[in-house]
Formats: structure tokens, sequence, C-alpha cells
């Protein structure tokens, strides 16, 4: 399987578009795959620096329903309005809600544009969906492990338009199975990086070989970092198992230099325009 990171927050090249948020080029045997379409239309042009041709992707998939995820759906529907086999958007239900982020007295709309709900190309997804080919679209409603602090900074709106806690019904993460390996992609890890790989080992019947995700460490508007300590407990549970990790975008890179001290080589941070085989 080949990754390349079409978006992120930072890169060391001139060469392409850094933002806060995501979107990754997937090819895994016969199958490309958009994961994620960041905040905006930056993705496209860093795509074509690259070479990439963004409508040979026969699956897109939207992680949840966060604009620096989802914010480029309009730009990519347009660019590939005319595309011969114009690839479906698996979107996970209440991803179209209202989305906020802040405290309940200061918080702004960080959610998807919903008039593209309407969109033909978007198929809502459930708890699982199989795309054949390997690929596993599935959700996870948490577990046995802490979910990430700065998830206390993030917000939905109930059927009376209150203010709540979101409890991320609108996310999910992509299984891959290639040959005999599996592999989880996971854009934020809102349920815990910990929890969605348990669940996707249930649903693998075996241990994942390699997690690509980002695993929330951070809360971009606070400017925050989750405890040190709870990082580094984080690090040394990665390091117990048998997987290797691929980060970038919310795990921050501070965060992330406490968890390669814990898990070295078998930790790797990709940033705009990295390439890498999995």
């Amino acid at each position: 399987m080949n990754i390349t990171v079409l978006v992120e927050n930072s890169t060391p090249s001139s060469r392409f578009i850094a933002r806060h948020g995501l979107s990754l080029f997937i090819e895994t045997g016969e199958r490309h795959i958009l994961f994620d379409v960041g905040p905006d239309a930056a993705f496209l042009d860093n795509a074509r620096t690259l070479g990439i041709d963004v409508a040979a992707a026969d699956t897109v998939v939207i992680s949840h329903g966060h604009s620096d995820h989802g914010g480029g759906l309009k730009a990519y529907l347009e660019r590939t309005r005319d595309a011969a086999c114009p690839a479906p958007v698996y979107v996970r239900e209440h991803a179209f809600e209202k989305h906020l982020s802040g405290t309940r007295e200061r918080h702004r709309s960080i959610g998807l544009d919903p008039a593209l709900a309407e969109d033909e190309r978007v198929v809502t997804t459930g708890e699982v969906r199989a795309l054949g080919d390997g690929l596993l679209l599935f959700s996870c409603a948490g577990g046995e492990h802490a979910l990430p602090a700065s998830n206390g900074r993030l917000f939905a709106c109930n059927a009376q338009g209150e203010l709540v806690p979101d409890a991320f019904l609108h996310e999910q993460s992509l299984l891959v199975h290639e040959g005999d390996r599996y592999i989880l992609i996971s854009g934020c890890s809102h349920a815990g990086i910990l929890n969605i790989m348990a669940r996707a080992e249930t649903l693998a019947g075996a241990p994942l070989d390699a997690v690509v995700a980002g695993f929330h460490l951070t809360a971009p508007s606070a400017g925050t970092m989750a405890d040190a300590e709870q990082i580094r407990l984080l690090g040394r549970e990665m390091a117990s198992l048998s997987t290797c990790f691929y980060t970038f975008h919310c795990t921050g890179l501070d965060a992330y230099s406490l968890l390669r001290d814990e898990l070295g080589d078998r930790l790797q941070y990709l940033y705009t325009g990295a390439s890498v085989e999995v």
C-alpha cells in the first residue's frame, strides 16, 4: 500500500501548501482512495504538483464531520463533476449536522456544508460498511481506554438546538486487508486510537500490522497539548504492540516527539507531500 499526504499541517517544501487539516491519497491493489479532503482546495493544488489525478480515485472517504477534514469536499465535487466514473463519497451518519469548537460561552462552527449532503454522489454509511477488495469502513463508540482530553472542546447540537458534548457518531475509520496484512486508517481518532484499534482487530480477527492515524493529542482552538505523562503512557501501550505507526495533523509535533521517545523508529510523522510504502 502506498500513501501520499496531499494536505497536512506542515511541509518541509515550498512546493506544497500546508493547511491545518488532512487529505491522503491511498493506493492499494487496484483501488485508489481519497481519504479526507482537507479544509479547502489546497489538496487539489498539491495533488497536481505531485502528479496525482484525484479524479482517478474510485472511492472517497470523509472520516468525520469537521471542516479540516471535509472542507474541501465542494472543491472535489466540482473538480470531478465530469469524470468518466465519479467516485462515491462515503460519509458517516450525522456528519452534516452542526459541529462546534471552543467553550460553551465562546465557540465557532467547524462543520461541513450541509448543502453538500444532497449531492447524488454522497453515500451515508452506518456502523459497518464493506466496500469490497478488502476495504471496510467502521465506527467506534469508545471502549475501555480513555478518550482524548481535547474532545472536551468539541460540541454538537441536540434536537432542541442546545450545545452538547460531541459523541462523535459522525466518525468512521477504514480497515484495509491487503494480502495477509491489516492496516487501519483513521483521521482524528476522537474515539481514542486504542479503542479504534481494538474495534478494528475484532472486525479483522487478527492484530493490526500498521496504523496510519491522527491521535488527537492537541487542541488547536486552545493551543494546548494533552498531559505529557498521559502521552508517554499512550506511547508505552503502543510500544507493547507489534504494530507500526504513522501519524500527522492532530497528534501535534510536540506530542509526536514524546511518543517517539517510547516507540522509536516504529513511529513516523507524515507531512504534506510525503509518500510512504506501508
